[in-house]
């Protein structure tokens, strides 16, 4: 099988509430999916999320990156092995992770294509059904959080529920007590300071949170390794890294330093499937564990494939819901759980007119004629 040509494309999908983090608040989920086009007829869809005040690409900046850098040395590839063009990928344009996460992604649902099966195969088979669910409660006043979150209980049974924090430490206890108080044990909480605090700020917070009660887990709160390990000492509750580590190399120093027990993996801040891979392997050999972020879409089902391959994914992780998705049958949760598509790939097809409808930006290179996913 052969690479003939490689589609990009910017699309910017509505979410059904709106994000509130430290980095500030969005109605739109802006994404990047290529497309790529073999010889035999087949396509590898990916996907990569963005958000370049975490990640540091912008859209437009990925799209450049993959037109540019990346397209050139996967059209007119063999596709013998996916390591192979990975590693000729990193020389051609290193560190850009969110870029290459979009190719890497699709070099995997076509290698899945190619031989028949689905992705977790190619991982090595399923440890578990697939990725295992928590709830998520939206920053608002304190009394609507102990509500929406009572209400997610309730419905849907959720043992852990998340919500975000750094933003204000006094205010962030306020509305931690508030929904602590109104779950009365029912669930722990995981709250997420996407570096929001600095570490004074954190040893106030999370003094206050613990005596409160119900501290599931804390992810990223700080921004350097020096201070996580700080909490670490300090705290009960499990530190979480998420902005600490990107490449696989960071993981190493987040174990070595005791920053952390828990690590979130964002797919595409990673770079793709191989580095998530080397980072579960230094936490599993570290007897350490992970979660896998969801986002929506072809990640989600990316997300579902890697955590029924990898036995250190034992966290759970919230369900992002958009108005709407570019996939024809998106993943759907079955119960607390969502288990990845037993067909070739990822098991996911583009809905071409989604896509039309809610692209911002469109590139091609090479043979894409007649050709769709």
């Amino acid at each position: 099988m052969k690479i003939v040509g490689l589609t990009s494309t910017v699309v910017a999908l509505p979410r059904s509430e709106t994000l509130t983090t430290s980095y500030g608040s969005g109605d739109l989920a802006t994404t990047v999916l290529v497309q790529l086009h073999a010889d035999t007829g087949e396509v590898g869809i990916g996907q990569t999320a963005v958000a370049p005040r975490s990640y540091g690409e912008t859209a437009e900046g990925i799209m450049a990156n993959v037109m540019q850098h990346l397209a050139p040395v996967v059209v007119g590839r063999e596709l013998d092995s996916v390591e192979a063009l990975h590693t000729d990928l990193m020389r051609a344009l290193p560190h850009h992770w969110s870029s290459h996460a979009g190719v890497e992604i699709a070099l995997w649902d076509l290698k899945g294509k190619q031989l028949g099966v689905p992705v977790y195969q190619l991982l090595g088979g399923k440890v578990r059904d697939g990725l295992t669910l928590m709830g998520f409660v939206h920053h608002a006043a304190p009394e609507v959080m102990a509500a929406e979150a009572v209400e997610a209980v309730e419905t849907h049974g959720f043992s852990v529920l998340k919500m975000k924090v750094g933003m204000d430490p006094v205010e962030d206890v306020k509305r931690y007590r508030a929904v602590a108080e109104a779950l009365a044990g029912r669930a722990l909480l995981q709250i997420d300071g996407n570096t929001g605090w600095s570490l004074w700020e954190a040893l106030y917070a999370l003094r206050e949170m613990e005596a409160i009660g119900g501290l599931g887990a804390v992810e990223q709160p700080v921004g350097s390794r020096r201070e996580m390990s700080v909490l670490a000492r300090t705290f009960q509750a499990p530190i979480m890294a998420d902005e600490a580590i990107y490449a696989a190399g960071d993981a190493i120093d987040v174990v070595r330093e005791e920053a952390a027990s828990l690590a979130l993996m964002k797919i595409t801040k990673h770079g793709g499937v191989i580095q998530v891979r080397d980072i579960a392997h230094v936490f599993g050999a570290a007897n350490l564990g992970l979660s896998m972020a969801i986002y929506f879409d072809l990640i989600a089902a990316v997300a579902s494939h890697l955590a029924a391959a990898f036995p250190c994914v034992t966290w759970p992780s919230p369900f992002t819901h958009l108005e709407a998705s570019v996939l024809t049958d998106p993943p759907v949760p079955v119960g607390l759980s969502l288990n990845p598509s037993d067909a070739p790939g990822w098991g996911m097809q583009l809905d071409l007119d989604q896509v039309a409808r809610y692209t911002v930006a469109s590139a091609s290179h090479g043979d894409t004629a007649g050709r769709n996913a």
